[in-house]
């Protein structure tokens, strides 16, 4: 039932603003702050402006009229880079809530426009932005063969710009829809890539989200504690980073994850912490998700009736709920505790009620499905096995028209229960064949051992590449020392023969020339180290051999040179000073 009553998932939504110089700051001061510092449209400026666009709703004043400033700041400036930025921000704003009026919609009207221009332009990463924008579209339309086809063009052009960051992005996309498609071993390696190429790009941003899409994948396979690694690792690394609302995201996944491994004292623990976390970052809205969260919480419990009174205790939850047009929720809840108190005919006139919200609009992500199944529920428990039947058959087109293998599983085992409860073995063993088809499906598309060599695989891979990246790293410290080593002893020999032209004290000259052989030639000796390991392959007789020879020619060869260097220093050197006064005061 836990399906059924998780309410208001828009507002898991809310939390996507990454680090920002803006954290700290209300929405109100937000605007001010970019009014005041950006005199002229730029790319800067657009990057803030949609930052204050991502904290608010669609339908707001502030919204709209913020999305109305960016188009016209872009169309009126004519930079083609900035005007794909702007409607692709615009496009991005309105995906994250599709189920309001019109939003998925002008998401594609937006990313419409951005792609078009970047045709013209011949701007490929724009190009691969809308397309991920209509992957989102597409598959909140429920039509996911066509949202994955999208997230494959997206990925061939990043591929082909070897852009690690677009790459990354495209990734988390795809496995949104594989999601969908119920693929669990194709949306884990979706994940993995994600989280690669978030890595190879060195984006914060990203490698903090692919981490927390990744927790959420643990966290249905029930892997618990990976998935807390991974929320502790966003926590830990967001207050490094500064992104505080990665840190908000990875408390909130912790305290899920306590939620469903019955630790209720832990997880209301860690709700706390993130409520004060959202009050000491000046982002009240960020509480709206935890106060959600604590409302699915309590509508899961034995008694949701203190669901419904912790929503009329809490004015935030209102508050948002009436910014997302969307009160028929709260009737779908005080149904469920009518339902639950088997009060069966206040229940169904409340679903009879709102069921428009949900039929009037298409897809799967506005809960029409779990909806479906609550209603049939309660006119099973109300004694109208007709009506019940009715709502059944409609869940079953709804998951059929989107080809959700999870669904369908589900929808047909309901099926065989209802038809073998009434007496019916022929369609009750037809349901169920279709029941174990699904099953087995969905089985073989998330196989546990496939699960594990994917995992295992790509920790490989990220090993290599950690090690390669820390060769590289050492690589670029030596190289940094032998260059630091390399001016010290010209520095050295600079100074020694300075000191000779200005006909210092001869046992300074003979005390720094013994110093400064002995550090060039044991230098001569360090560069050749490496190249003599390679050649003996470390055997220790043969690096003998190859260093007695080495000391042998360069012994007497120091001892010369340091000798006549010297000499010269000490005794002829000064008289270049008298040469170069000479020229000088002829060239006067």
């Amino acid at each position: 039932m836990k399906l059924l009553l998780s309410l208001l998932t828009i507002g898991l939504l809310l939390c996507i603003v990454g680090k920002s110089q803006y954290d700290i700051f209300s929405n109100d001061s937000l605007a001010q702050l970019i009014h005041d510092k950006y005199r002229r449209f730029s790319a800067e400026k657009l990057r803030a402006e949609n930052e204050l666009l991502l904290r608010r709703v669609p339908g707001e004043p502030v919204f709209d009229s913020l999305v109305n400033n960016i188009v016209a700041e872009a169309e009126t400036d004519r930079n083609r880079v900035l005007m794909c930025m702007a409607y692709n921000a615009v496009a991005e704003a309105y995906s994250i809530y599709p189920n309001l009026q019109g939003s998925a919609d002008k998401a594609k009207f937006n990313a419409d426009r951005c792609l078009q221009i970047a045709n013209e332009a011949g701007l490929d990463e724009y190009k691969a932005a809308s397309f991920l924008v209509y992957a989102k579209y597409y598959n909140w339309r429920a039509q996911s063969q066509k949202a994955l086809d999208y997230g494959n063009q997206a990925l061939a052009l990043a591929t082909a710009l070897g852009n690690d960051s677009l790459l990354a992005v495209a990734y988390g996309a795809i496995s949104q829809t594989w999601d969908e498609l119920s693929n669990k071993l194709s949306r884990f390696q979706a994940l993995l890539n994600y989280r690669d190429f978030a890595e190879k790009s060195h984006s914060h941003r990203l490698i903090l989200r692919s981490a927390y899409f990744l927790g959420n994948f643990y966290t249905e396979l029930e892997e618990y504690e990976k998935a807390k690694d991974l929320y502790a690792f966003m926590i830990e690394k967001g207050k490094e980073w500064g992104y505080w609302s990665r840190v908000f995201d990875g408390m909130r996944g912790i305290g899920r994850v306590f939620v469903l491994q019955k630790n209720d004292t832990l997880a209301l623990a860690t709700g706390a912490k993130a409520l004060a976390l959202a009050d000491s970052i000046k982002m009240p809205v960020y509480k709206v998700n935890i106060y959600i969260e604590l409302l699915n919480y309590y509508l899961n419990t034995s008694d949701p009736g203190k669901g419904l009174a912790f929503i009329k205790s809490t004015p935030a939850i209102t508050e948002f709920i009436h910014k997302l047009g969307i009160e028929y929720e709260i009737e779908k809840v005080r149904a469920y505790v009518h339902y639950t108190n088997k009060n069966y005919d206040s229940a169904l006139y409340l679903m009879q009620k709102v069921a428009p919200n949900y039929y009037s609009k298409p897809g799967l992500n506005n809960n029409k499905y779990p909806f479906t199944i609550l209603w049939a529920e309660m006119l099973r428990a109300a004694g109208k096995h007709g009506e019940a039947l009715q709502k059944l058959l409609l869940a079953k087109s709804v998951v059929d028209s989107a080809a959700n293998l999870e669904g369908q599983k589900d929808i047909n085992q309901r099926l065989y229960q209802y038809y073998d409860t009434a007496g019916n073995p022929t369609l009750a063993l037809q349901y169920y064949k279709q029941m174990n088809v699904y099953k087995d499906s969905l089985e073989n598309l998330s196989k546990q051992k496939d699960l594990l060599t994917a995992e295992i695989g790509n920790a490989n891979k990220r090993l290599e590449r950690q090690k390669e990246e820390d060769e590289e790293a050492l690589r670029v410290r030596n190289n940094l020392q032998y260059m630091g080593i390399t001016a010290a002893i010209a520095s050295v020999f600079i100074l020694l023969v300075m000191l000779g032209v200005f006909k210092m004290s001869p046992s300074v000259i003979k005390a720094l020339g013994f110093f400064a052989f002995i550090f060039l030639f044991e230098f001569i000796v360090l560069l050749l180290d490496e190249q003599i390991h390679d050649l003996t392959h470390g055997e220790p007789w043969k690096v003998l051999g190859i260093k007695i020879i080495i000391i042998g020619i360069l012994l007497p060869l120091h001892h010369t040179l340091e000798h006549k260097v010297t000499h010269y220093l000490t005794n002829k050197a000064h008289r270049l000073r008298d040469s170069l006064h000479f020229k000088r005061k002829e060239g006067e």
